[in-house]
């Protein structure tokens, strides 16, 4: 080993349909093909099969294996290159670490995962009982309801003039028929005897009341 080695994490996948054997194989020959370019292996971690974020050469499930080694930068070319034609990895990831890297197990992160959690739920917790109770909200002001507008009054209709009533045509005024004019016969005298008949019965009348008024003494 050079010094110009430098730290690197390799992560690949395999099918999860593997089978223990291959999958046991294929490891070894990842392991081979980094040693023969003079690199070296520190750390190895096997992560097992895991759910794909979305599905790979139509697997749902892949194998995961971690390895941290230590190669030239002049062999990352070939690293790479072998790795990409390799039919039965589905997927790679090489990447450089940090000078004061920290390597951890999947184990070791999911318990610090898992206690990073439940310190953050204690956290809210708490937080969440001394924060003051807020306050409750206002009922919202209902608008006042309009009044109903009252009906239109029907327009009251026109009082129509009473037809004037046709004045009887006057009638014709007929001109008073005259009346016949009577003809007074001509009264015929009295003879001289009838005249003389009427006094004398007249003169006999008085006489007779004289005679029997009982207040005349003859």
């Amino acid at each position: 080993m050079t010094e110009e080695a430098t730290k690197y994490e390799l992560m690949f996948i395999l099918p999860a349909d593997l089978g223990e054997d291959s999958t046991k194989k294929e490891i070894k020959e990842v392991k081979e093909l980094i040693t023969s370019l003079e690199g070296e292996i520190s750390h190895e971690d096997i992560w097992g099969t895991r759910e794909l974020a979305y599905k790979i050469k139509k697997q749902e499930e892949g194998f995961y294996v971690v390895f941290n080694l230590s190669i030239e930068t002049g062999k990352l070319k070939e690293l790479d290159k072998t790795l990409n034609l390799n039919q039965k990895i589905l997927r790679y990831l090489l990447l450089k670490t940090p000078k004061y890297y920290e390597i951890k197990t999947l184990k070791e992160y999911q318990v610090e995962a898992e206690k990073s959690e439940a310190e953050a739920e204690a956290a809210a917790k708490k937080k969440q009982a001394q924060a003051p109770k807020p306050k409750p909200k206002p009922k919202p002001i209902e608008p006042p309801k309009p009044e109903p507008k009252p009906e239109p009054k029907p327009e009251p209709k026109p009082i129509e003039p009473p037809k004037p009533e046709p004045k009887p045509e006057p009638k014709p005024i007929e001109p008073p028929k005259p009346e016949p004019v009577k003809k007074e016969e001509p009264k015929e005298e009295p003879k001289e005897e009838q005249l003389s008949q009427a006094k004398l019965d007249e003169v006999d009348e008085r006489l007779k009341s004289i005679i029997n008024d009982p207040d005349i003494s003859l």
